[in-house]
């Protein structure tokens, strides 16, 4: 309890460095890495067999997203240097990864220390084909009635990645964790100005399982994860994706 308590404390001290105040929304997200060979359908056994009796919820998706970052990657090199208080700048929308986007929503992922939050903005609809470049995407920000301090920091940056994968959910018995299942991962290159989605994109056979928990319950997660045959790591689909289709001068 006083590990938690001195947390929550931190987190409301540091909150006036971000753009809101967002303190009640972190929570931790743990990530596991699992084995090469070990089946979608295994894995779901596995969630299924846990203690806290997780159950499927929702439906599998198709999770599409747009990162962004500095000319100089400086949100890619702040993950991999394990920087502690970073963010991570994207627009994700689901069905599918080209054509006319109905429900984009801008999310801004704040990590601090091990802990989390994300703040969310619907977008205007707009269509990514071949034509795409930096200029569609401002015009879309300009005109989604974003709140200023947001749209003066979507001028900072470009478009660096595609990403899209499929997902399944799952809710724990008392409500309190969620568990995501993240396969068939896809990266595409994406250009300010010049894009041939036509290419046909890098796959990733990676299967990524996320426990995502309020931090007042971190004792418990720390029992569901023992469960698992997987390990807790580090894992950004952003870093994983970039470092696939971009080489950076040694």
């Amino acid at each position: 309890m006083k590990k938690t308590a001195l947390l929550h404390k931190n987190l409301e001290k540091d909150a006036t460095v971000h753009f809101i105040n967002a303190t009640h929304n972190y929570r931790y997200e743990r990530k596991f890495t699992v084995p090469d060979g070990y089946k979608t359908s295994a894995i779901e056994v596995t969630v299924k067999k846990n203690n806290y009796l997780f159950r499927e919820v929702y439906y599998q998706r198709q999770v599409n997203n747009i990162y962004f970052d500095t000319a100089e990657y400086n949100d890619y090199f702040d993950n991999v240097l394990g920087v502690s208080d970073r963010k991570k700048i994207r627009i994700r929308w689901y069905g599918d990864v080209l054509g006319e986007i109905k429900k984009p929503v801008l999310e801004i992922k704040i990590k601090k220390g091990l802990v989390g939050d994300k703040w969310s903005y619907k977008l205007k609809p707009f269509v990514l084909d071949n034509n795409f470049t930096t200029q569609t995407i401002q015009k879309i920000f300009k005109e989604s009635n974003l709140p200023l301090p947001i749209l003066e920091s979507t001028r900072l940056v470009t478009p660096t990645l595609l990403n899209s994968y499929s997902r399944k959910y799952y809710l724990s018995a008392n409500n309190k964790f969620r568990i995501t299942v993240d396969f068939d991962l896809i990266y595409y290159k994406i250009d300010k100005q010049f894009n041939n989605f036509n290419i046909a994109p890098t796959k990733d056979e990676n299967k990524i399982v996320e426990l995502k928990y309020n931090i007042e319950d971190d004792i418990s997660a720390q029992q569901i994860a023992t469960q698992f045959p997987f390990r807790i790591n580090k894992n950004s689909k952003y870093v994983n994706g970039v470092n696939t289709i971009k080489q950076f001068p040694q």
